[in-house]
């Protein structure tokens, strides 16, 4: 039975993960969520209290892959140089490889920088965090403010996972990256 609740879990977390992706937290109701799932709507309450917590599962989700993909290689690099382009290498190749999870996350930035909640400031910490940890890798290599430089880097990246497929290659955005950083 546990193996079974589990799914059911995780099958209304992805179809969670693709509506936040494709629509703006205000635009999902927990109706749509049910049919992207094929579940019953009161199912979902079963898992999750409300459409803010199973929002919150849904983004944790998506930025833990994010933060495991970034950080798992580079933290543990000691070159400056190979650090710092390691981490943007994997947060390009993370936009490449997934650009859903990058949408839920990048789609309600906004939201949570001028909302309040225990929901919110959450995600906001969470993101705060790993901004500043973009900011530590790529400080030995910015004579200026790196932590004005790594919401550069974030925003950059993570506005073009919001553009439409084809109009901004995450081979460009890694060029545009990495030429600034070289500079």
């Amino acid at each position: 039975m546990t193996i079974r609740t589990n799914g059911i879990r995780e099958i209304i977390l992805e179809a969670a993960r693709e509506a936040f992706s494709s629509k703006s937290y205000g635009d999902v109701s927990m109706e749509d969520i049910a049919k992207i799932a094929n579940v019953k709507k009161p199912l979902i309450y079963y898992y999750f209290p409300s459409k803010s917590e199973l929002f919150k599962a849904a983004w944790d989700e998506a930025f833990h892959k994010l933060e495991d993909k970034v950080f798992g290689v580079s933290e543990n690099d000691g070159k400056y140089v190979k650090k710092a382009k390691s981490l943007l290498r994997s947060y390009i190749d993370f936009l490449r490889n997934d650009r859903q999870s990058l949408r839920l996350i990048e789609r309600e930035k906004n939201r949570f920088y001028s909302e309040q909640g225990s929901s919110w400031e959450h995600i906001k910490k969470e993101y705060d965090g790993f901004v500043n940890r973009v900011a530590d890798v790529l400080s030995s290599e910015i004579d200026s403010n790196s932590a004005e430089y790594a919401r550069a880097v974030t925003d950059i990246v993570g506005s073009s996972a919001l553009l439409p497929d084809g109009q901004m290659s995450p081979d460009t955005v890694e060029l545009i990256i990495i030429k600034s950083l070289a500079r």
